[in-house]
């Protein structure tokens, strides 16, 4: 009837309280309020006989009971559940999580990497991989070139958690992965690109992806602009 809250949020302690009263619309005690002799007793407890009102209300509904009648109680209380539901019906939707790609920040050419640390600096805070490979790798050339994505991408995955030793250990794992691959006539080449992280909860945010490519180095692709590109 006021809409006020009658339950209070449990603490780190202790269970919610319900500071509210449950009031019957028909009383079971005779001369009660709104008693009526011919009402099943097994009804009287069940959750249409039932509301939840605050102390003060619910001492006022059953000391005027010939003002708040049982048809009144009950329509007081249909009013409210719809109210509630149009209540609910009104809360916005959490709109959709969702990776938005901006045409600007896309690169169109990526640049040549030689080193594990260069390598490993670009990847920590990103948070997509877009890989790209040779297409006739033979059994061995596939266990080398996947391996190398994976372990990126793990090292990328784990970004702010590693210690700086654990980062100088990543770094010289993947220069020595860039040296096998470069000895088997492989070139790596990177770059990263701004994307938008929209809907959920919070605001939009930025979402950084790494673009990674492993080519032969005769790959007709590659062009050269000052560092070596493709």
């Amino acid at each position: 009837m006021c809409r006020h809250p009658l339950v209070v949020d449990s603490t780190s302690l202790d269970s919610e309280s319900v500071v509210g009263d449950e009031c019957h619309i028909i009383s079971n005690a005779k001369g009660g309020p709104r008693h009526d002799a011919r009402f099943p007793s097994f009804e009287i407890d069940e959750l249409s006989n039932l509301m939840l009102l605050c102390r003060v209300h619910h001492k006022l509904v059953d000391d005027q009971d010939e003002t708040y009648t049982v048809d009144l109680l009950r329509s007081i209380k249909e009013n409210h559940e719809k109210w509630v539901e149009n209540k609910l019906k009104e809360e916005t939707e959490i709109p959709a999580v969702k990776i938005i790609r901006m045409r600007s920040e896309m690169p169109t050419q990526l640049s040549v990497i030689q080193s594990g640390k260069e390598l490993l600096n670009l990847a920590i805070g990103c948070h997509g991989l877009y890989s790209d490979y040779c297409d006739d790798l033979d059994d061995e050339e596939t266990a080398l070139v996947g391996c190398f994505i994976q372990n990126l991408s793990d090292w990328a995955d784990l970004g702010d958690w590693l210690e700086p030793i654990e980062c100088i250990r990543a770094a010289k794992f993947l220069n020595d992965e860039i040296r096998r691959l470069k000895e088997r006539g492989f070139m790596v080449f990177v770059a990263k690109e701004k994307q938008r992280i929209v809907g959920g909860i919070s605001g939009p945010s930025t979402w950084w992806a790494l673009h990674l490519s492993v080519k032969r180095d005769s790959d007709t692709d590659i062009v050269s602009a000052g560092n070596e590109s493709c």
